[in-house]
């Protein structure tokens, strides 16, 4: 893993045309097809300008330039977040959020009927994990005091039981050997809702929506009511807003009806590669409009929805569309705001050009188990999340916080010293010989991060070379995370 100076050099271009670390990339439309009944698969691409509740185009699409080589996330030409460094040292320690009386023990993960809780943080512990509770009447574990093994702390008797100031046990009281999970978990039963907002020409089976709501049933077999999932299929006409926003109105009443304490929001549609708008209706392509992400917010998800978030114990937000809603300035600049004005607890969005959207769910899954479920602090999550997602390594992460003092951001990339050096992708073929994979590996770079590197094309005769240049203030983190991210900040 790496950390980058957030300071990197600016306006500096390629010698080399194969140089992948300053090349600008504009990206050409994907033709490729997909297995979804012969459909192509839509990534975005332009769409014409259109803000809601505006009849009318106000201005046309832009036409794209050739596509060049793939190039290095960190380019300043490419107008991704500058780069910064991570803790050193990724912790998963205890919980910050405290829920009288949970539905599953702490150590075991099943519910009993005659679970103790903990005085201190809520935790609830079964007698099968304890045995001594299992002898004791209900009465008189009443009148007592319990505080939980986590509390208790490494390295300390366990007592567990006290009435009074005097201890039951004064020699202890016995863990057995249950546990599934670390040292700080929690299994929260707060109610959950998941709300997708989807555009109608993408909607299908196996969203991340989806995916996810079936992923926390298991959670929730005890109390299935306090689990739903609600999906609104959107494709807005720009010059009558109404019928969309009855749809929402009448989704938003049965939530207030239900007051989930956790609400997850995913919306997946498309985004124009050129501005980072959000498109609205069409098929993706050609026939498509966009706003601006403030806008699509404010028309789309709409101010209902908005207080709806603000008022939750917990709120997220997931942004299934394409990587220019972070890569272009303004509409990472916009997204921010969305952020923060939905007090959005955790944000995220993905920094690949032609995002697939169903490929980010075993990470949007594991990080929603560990926050939600097990209850840890979500800056501790993300980058474990990250590096045991197998799906997710060809993408970026953007990830926003929201805080008291504002919204901050993160971005992740994948990073290896011959699959991505320094964050970057090799070129599928030398733009001179039109090799396939041509790449030589120069010997002993497998160890080597954040080093100049160059790799010469391996085809007879052939003088192409690509260029990887070191990063500034590189810093790898924890070996336990195998050095698979490196962490970037936006600027202030």
């Amino acid at each position: 893993m790496a950390r980058v100076n957030k300071h990197s050099a600016a306006g500096m271009r390629p010698s080399n045309p194969l140089d992948l670390l300053v090349e600008k990339t504009k990206g050409k439309k994907n033709t490729a097809r997909k297995m979804n009944g012969g459909k192509l698969k839509s990534t975005g691409g332009t769409a014409t300008h259109c803000p809601l509740g505006i009849p009318g185009p106000v201005s046309t699409s832009v036409e794209l330039s050739p596509a060049g080589a793939p190039a290095l996330p960190q380019s300043s030409q490419d107008s991704v977040l500058p780069a910064v460094v991570l803790p050193k040292k990724v912790r998963t320690g205890r919980p910050s959020s405290v829920q009288p009386g949970d539905l599953w023990c702490s150590l075991c993960g099943n519910g009993h009927a005659s679970s103790v809780t903990c005085s201190k943080c809520g935790r609830s512990n079964c007698p099968g994990c304890i045995p001594e509770l299992a002898g004791m009447e209900k009465e008189e574990l009443d009148s007592c005091t319990y505080e939980c093994p986590t509390c208790c702390g490494r390295r300390n008797i366990f007592y567990g039981l006290w009435k009074g100031d005097a201890l039951v046990f004064p020699q202890g009281m016995t863990i057995a050997n249950t546990a599934k999970g670390d040292h700080g978990v929690r299994y929260k039963s707060s109610s959950v809702i998941v709300l997708e907002f989807i555009m109608a020409s993408v909607a299908g089976k196996g969203t991340p929506a989806l995916a996810l709501h079936v992923e926390l049933q298991g959670f929730f077999s005890q109390n299935p009511q306090d689990l739903k999932y609600r999906c609104i299929p959107f494709n807005v006409d720009p010059s009558n807003l109404e019928p969309h926003r009855e749809k929402v109105a009448r989704v938003v009443n049965l939530l207030n009806r239900e007051n989930f304490d956790q609400a997850i929001l995913i919306v997946h549609t498309h985004s124009d590669k050129e501005r980072g708008d959000l498109m609205y209706c069409g098929d993706g392509n050609t026939t498509s409009q966009s706003t601006g992400i403030s806008d699509f917010f404010e028309k789309v998800i709409g101010p209902d929805l908005r207080e709806y978030f603000q008022s939750r114990k917990y709120s997220m937000m997931v942004l299934a569309a394409c990587g220019s809603v972070v890569r272009v300035p303004a509409a990472r600049k916009e997204l921010r705001e969305v952020a923060n004005s939905f007090k959005f607890a955790d944000t995220f969005a993905f920094s690949e050009a032609d995002l697939d959207p169903y490929r980010i769910t075993p990470f949007i899954t594991e990080f929603v188990m560990n926050v939600l479920v097990t209850g840890r602090p979500s800056k501790d999550t993300v980058p474990a999340a990250l590096s045991l997602s197998s799906t997710l390594h060809y993408t970026g992460v953007v990830h926003l916080q929201w805080t008291e003092t504002g919204v901050e951001m993160e971005r992740f990339e994948r990073v290896h010293p011959t699959a991505r050096p320094n964050g970057g992708r090799f070129p599928l073929q030398c733009k001179i010989c039109n090799a396939y994979r041509p790449w030589v590996v120069p010997k002993a770079t497998k160890k080597r991060y954040n080093i100049k590197q160059v790799f010469k094309c391996g085809t007879k005769k052939c003088s192409g070379f690509l260029v990887v240049r070191r990063l500034k203030g590189y810093r790898p983190l924890p070996d336990r995370l195998d050095k698979i991210f490196a962490a970037l900040i936006s600027p202030p």
